[in-house]
């Protein structure tokens, strides 16, 4: 019996598989999908008290009080933004908005997954530009634009590999492509990044129609299980897509959540510092025990390890998993002997790395 088939792009596709992990283990340490270590605001969690209050109501399409909250928080002008089910809904509705079959769309080659998955879903061609050393290169993504290039896809900082761009090559990239092209610049890790030569994609944003910035409300504010992200584009692009958003894509939980964690100064600065002190931490740590990491401005490490079958990234992903500690395999982006590690809380950071150095000591 015949029944119906996707499009041929579809059924091509790998579904996107975060590594949660399937385990008899209690109390499982996730440090495979770059959350927050120290969970949410506690002024968050207290909003949400209020929200069983009324479930039988539709949300509002556009919340003129979050979108007035993130104005505030980033000084940044409230018609330009537009509020998402997490910045994934974002990347796909802006591949669907701007991408026709025959166009194509440039994203790096260790770039954020949801990219390539955007763009194929879209019925485009994705063309991928090498990065050099783990790092998105200006030339190599300028060298593959052509006459049916219409987005450029690129997070900054980088995930998985933790590394970024710098104020001075974002603005040449930006230059150098023509106005006709859309760049999305997806800023998600932003909030950790105490380097004065980043430039978190706003001001780009402010003075050119050709960008949107991508920010989320999943890792720095702790919120993922909500689904909240948000953009920050003209006014002509914000039109466009919400033309193609769902009509009630933020629920009223992730908007009364979103602002309480917007206002809450003191819990985003001890995040930022709980990442600082832990992530030197780790390099301090990662670098007695011999082992190559990418250094990282986010709140997550790229670790190499030794291509060998004693103590490769595949064993030490399924060891630390018994252990009870979830990381995440690179395999996917072609790099299996890599694993992502996400800074933890205290207790975690430490479990963590008392039982690599127990994998990394076996000699079986």
């Amino acid at each position: 019996m015949d029944i119906p088939s996707p499009r041929l792009n579809i059924e091509k596709l790998q579904n996107y598989k975060p590594n949660f992990g399937k385990s008899k283990i209690n109390n499982l340490i996730r440090l495979s999908a770059n959350e927050s270590a120290l969970g949410t605001s506690l002024n968050a969690i207290e909003a949400l008290k209020f929200f069983a209050n009324d479930l039988s109501r539709y949300p509002p399409q556009v919340s003129d009080e979050l979108i007035s909250a993130i104005s505030k928080r980033y000084l940044l002008n409230k018609n330009k933004i537009i509020l998402g089910n997490g910045s994934d809904e974002l990347i796909s509705i802006l591949a669907q908005t701007f991408l026709n079959p025959n166009d194509e769309a440039i994203y790096t080659e260790f770039g954020f997954l949801q990219f390539p998955q955007a763009i194929a879903i879209s019925g485009a061609k994705g063309v991928v530009a090498n990065d050099i050393n783990f790092t998105a290169n200006v030339d190599n993504i300028l060298s593959k634009i052509n006459s049916k290039t219409k987005v450029i896809f690129l997070a900054n900082p980088n995930n998985p590999t933790g590394t970024f761009l710098s104020k001075k090559e974002i603005i040449s990239l930006h230059k150098s492509i023509p106005t006709n092209i859309l760049l999305v610049y997806d800023a998600a890790y932003s909030e950790f990044v105490v380097n004065d030569d980043y430039m978190d994609g706003s001001e780009l944003a402010d003075e050119y129609d050709n960008v949107i910035m991508l920010r989320t409300f999943s890792k720095l504010h702790g919120l993922a299980s909500l689904r909240l992200g948000w953009g920050y584009a003209s006014e002509n692009i914000i039109k466009n897509l919400m033309k193609v958003r769902g009509p009630f894509s933020i629920n009223n939980a992730a908007i009364m959540a979103g602002i309480a964690a917007l206002e809450d100064l003191e819990f985003q600065r001890q995040s930022v510092e709980h990442n600082l002190k832990w992530m030197a931490w780790f390099e301090k740590e990662l670098k007695l025990l011999n082992l190559d990491f990418q250094s990282s401005i986010t709140n997550f490490l790229l670790i190499k390890f030794p291509n060998n079958q004693k103590h490769s990234a595949q064993k030490a992903e399924n060891y630390l998993a018994s252990k009870g500690i979830l990381v995440r395999g690179m395999k996917v982006y072609g790099l299996s002997n890599h694993l992502r590690v996400s800074i933890g809380t205290q207790e975690e950071n430490i479990k963590f790395l008392n039982e690599l150095k127990s994998f990394l000591e076996n000699k079986k």
